[in-house]
């Protein structure tokens, strides 16, 4: 643009000076032949050509800095070419990587959420099985309560037997307890089978436990069984000894007429009933410490029970049920236990009785001294015999509660086993939800990260898009510049093919004029020239100014 200026420029000043060197001519030629008042116009004509050269110079040093202006343009314009090429790769560069973090944040957001579904399925999963939970406690306590009813019913039944029938009571005992268990049956069936189902669900989860649990239940079968087989043996050993009781008083009455001294009887009596206090507080002891025990274990299980259990598992109920069947039959078995030492208290009572009857009998027979070597003999017999059965029914009570305290060792044994479990269950969960929570956390740190950059790509975008917005106002500018510019060329070029159309035409019209006409015509296009010039070279320095107050401004 501006070297199309320049060459315009250039074309008007050549102009200039042919048409200078015409009129210098033409004056010339005059000059030789007209006055001394001509010379005078001349002299100032010449004045106006020196103004004339001397704006021309004026003008090219204008000129000059328009070029370097415009090679200073042209190189800004390059340069901001450059620029834009460099910030629409880099747009494009961040585009694609606005393209490939939000994959990445969608895949990570789809990894959230199935992780929040996988989450809310879990939480489902805990409320169901709290739900079964509960269920299972309202069944567990529904059949206590049958059980309670079942029990309550035995007892009455016991007692109603008791009175009809107060001979066989220990024989009543057992009947009752079959008949006890077989009524018991269908409940424990139901149980046992929801029990399977539930361990079917658990056996997936933990193995090891229900192994564990298969050996305790193994045990307890076989200690139940044991227990049964020594408590019937102890009770056919009863029956045994009340058949030789019976039979011992029966062979002692046909003695009844037979003498003893005084003094021997007493003697045996005293130590017979200070051998049988002994033994009746020795039982009496026992039974304390056997109510003891059983109390001491059911109120350890009662707070147990008692205990608030928020994440309880399956294998709780099954655990609890076993606990309760072992405390069922353990209570049953120190009641049998019991009622045996109830009828050996009446046993010594009868014999106390018969020993009594025994020493009045020989008080009154005290005469008859014929026979006094053998009811002797027949006494001490049946005292060695007594001690003996005394002896024999300690040994057993004490193997039965032997037996009972192993019990209890097992049950305390179970017991810990499950609160181990327990403790491994909810430790598990703690577990699984810190590695939960850890993993969300670690997905939550990657993503700041990236919501970090995609911020600065962000920016930068948003800068790199002002920094475009800038070049294509000034690119926008530059273009107005350029059409206003050509604007004008074709303007001068119109004016200058007129004004040399005007110029023939007034050369013409010139011709046939004075020369003091022509000279002032000359000046008057001249003037007309230079404020031209002036005005379009006031226009560039003022568009000049605008450009670099604008550079600065971008800048």
């Amino acid at each position: 643009m501006c070297t199309l200026i320049f060459n315009y420029f250039q074309t008007q000043l050549e102009e200039t000076n042919k048409s200078l060197e015409n009129t210098k001519s033409m004056l010339n030629r005059q000059l030789s032949l007209k006055s001394p008042e001509i010379n005078v116009e001349l002299e100032k004509a010449l004045e106006n050509l020196k103004d004339t050269k001397e704006s021309k110079t004026v003008l090219e040093l204008q000129l000059e800095n328009l070029s370097k202006t415009h090679q200073v343009l042209k190189v800004t314009y390059d340069d901001l070419l450059v620029s834009n090429n460099n910030l629409e790769k880099r747009l494009l560069e961040s585009e694609t990587l606005l393209a490939k973090y939000k994959t990445e944040l969608q895949n990570v957001q789809e990894h959230r959420d199935k992780l929040q579904e996988s989450e809310t399925n879990l939480g489902k999963l805990l409320e169901i099985e709290r739900l079964q939970v509960k269920s299972l406690k309202a069944q567990n306590e529904k059949d206590a309560r049958c059980i309670q009813d079942l029990n309550r019913q035995v007892k009455e039944m016991e007692r109603i037997i008791a009175r009809k029938h107060p001979d066989s009571v220990s024989a009543l005992i057992v009947a009752a307890k079959s008949d006890q268990t077989e009524n018991n049956l269908t409940a424990r069936k139901l149980l046992e089978d929801r029990i399977k189902n539930l361990e079917s669900e658990v056996a997936l989860r933990d193995q090891s436990s229900s192994k564990v649990f298969l050996e305790v239940q193994e045990k307890f079968a076989e200690m139940k069984n044991k227990y049964e087989s020594h408590i019937e043996d102890l009770e056919l050993h009863v029956n045994d000894l009340k058949n030789q009781l019976k039979r011992k008083i029966d062979t002692f009455d046909v003695y009844t007429q037979t003498f003893f001294d005084d003094q021997k009887i007493p003697a045996k009596e005293s130590k017979d009933v200070s051998v049988q206090t002994i033994s009746n507080n020795h039982s009496n002891h026992n039974n304390n410490n056997s109510n003891s025990n059983n109390n001491h274990a059911v109120t350890k299980v009662q707070q147990q029970k008692r205990k608030p259990e928020k994440t309880e598992v399956k294998e709780e109920t099954h655990l609890l049920a076993t606990i309760r069947g072992l405390q069922a039959d353990l209570v049953n078995k120190e009641k049998v236990v019991l009622k045996l030492q109830k009828e050996l208290d009446e046993v010594k009572k009868t014999n106390k009785r018969l020993q009594k009857e025994r020493e009045g009998s020989l008080k009154n027979i005290a005469e008859r001294r014929e026979f006094r070597s053998y009811p002797e003999k027949l006494a001490t017999h049946l005292k060695s015999n007594e001690g003996d059965v005394s002896t024999e029914l300690e040994e057993e009570l004490r193997a039965v509660k032997t037996e009972r305290d192993k019990m209890r060792i097992q049950l305390c044994r179970i017991e810990e086993d499950y609160q181990n479990l327990k403790s491994k269950r909810l430790f598990d969960l703690s577990t699984l939800q810190q590695a939960h929570e850890e993993e969300i956390t670690k997905y939550m740190s990657n993503i700041k990260p990236l919501r970090e950059q995609l911020e600065l790509h962000q920016v930068t975008v948003n800068t790199l898009q002002e920094q475009l917005r800038a070049s294509k106002e000034q690119v926008e500018i530059l273009t107005v510049e350029r059409d206003d510019l050509y604007n004008r060329l074709h303007s001068t070029r119109i004016e200058n093919n007129q004004s040399t159309s005007n110029g023939n035409e007034i050369m013409d019209d010139i011709k046939d004029l004075p020369p003091h006409r022509r000279v002032a015509i000359m000046e008057q296009r001249y003037q007309e020239r230079e404020r031209r010039l002036r005005a379009i070279v006031h226009g560039l320095a003022q568009k000049k100014c605008s450009k670099s107050f604008m550079s600065t401004m971008l800048r």
